[in-house]
């Protein structure tokens, strides 16, 4: 324990020390928030399509699950595969350091992060554009929890593989963008055909901003939807752990 608090904290002392993973990571979700609520026509007018809610409603979880995919597979692989790059991986396999305490020291500062993240754009649609706190907030804790597990335990398994910082990013994004697609960033969930919310439900982000729109308009969540992220952070860390390379 003592060996993963000391490498959390270095990790930490790292991540805070770049200017554009603190930027996306933390203020980005918050500041587009910001951004939509108050630059794009009719996003805080109710809509009929939409059940009587505004577009500023439904994005709040989108933009929160967009956020955890950018620290989760923007800005982890790299961090892995530059450490791989450059020999500093190799250095610490004659040390007792065990790849679960690497990947758990990166999965602690990503999730810190990540709370705070969520906290911030939580304060800016609630005291700016009026948007009610979660309803169900046991059921919103459970599906950020697991939501954060899922989408992380990917980026971890691309991180434990890559070799380099650029084929980490590469890869990376390969998984983001159609990512952010069936997660009803481009077309919201609730205007997608059955087809393709179907399809949605079976990826680890499409599931988690459905589990936490559900528990912000006070739904319990689906048992497929929090089953989903459940798989895709147990199957995906297990991978990551067996195939984790040193050099």
């Amino acid at each position: 324990m003592a060996a993963t608090m000391k490498l959390t904290r270095t990790e930490t002392k790292l991540f805070l020390r770049d200017p554009i993973a603190l930027f996306f990571g933390l203020i980005f979700p918050g500041l587009m928030l910001w951004a939509l609520g108050l630059f794009f026509p009719g996003f805080t007018d109710h809509v009929a399509e939409l059940g009587g809610d505004r577009y500023i409603d439904i994005y709040g979880p989108i933009v929160l699950g967009l956020g955890l995919a950018t620290l989760g597979l923007v800005t982890l692989p790299p961090i892995l595969g530059t450490y791989r790059q450059f020999g500093i991986l190799r250095r610490l396999r004659t040390t007792p350091v065990h790849p679960v305490r690497l990947l758990t020291a990166q999965l602690i500062v990503h999730g810190v992060v990540a709370i705070a993240s969520t906290a911030l754009a939580l304060v800016v649609v609630v005291s700016l554009f009026d948007v009610p706190l979660p309803q169900s907030p046991v059921w919103f804790l459970v599906s950020f929890v697991l939501a954060t597990a899922s989408i992380f335990s990917i980026g971890l398994l691309v991180g434990a593989l890559v070799r380099t910082s650029v084929s980490g990013q590469a890869i990376g994004m390969g998984i983001y963008f159609p990512m952010l697609f069936f997660a009803g960033v481009w077309i919201p969930r609730s205007i997608m055909s059955d087809g393709l919310r179907f399809v949605s439900d079976l990826t680890p982000l499409g599931s988690a901003v459905q589990t936490l729109e559900d528990s912000w308009f006070g739904t319990t969540p689906s048992l497929m939807n929090l089953a989903v992220m459940a798989a895709y952070a147990v199957v995906a860390s297990a991978i990551a752990i067996r195939f984790f390379r040193w050099e």
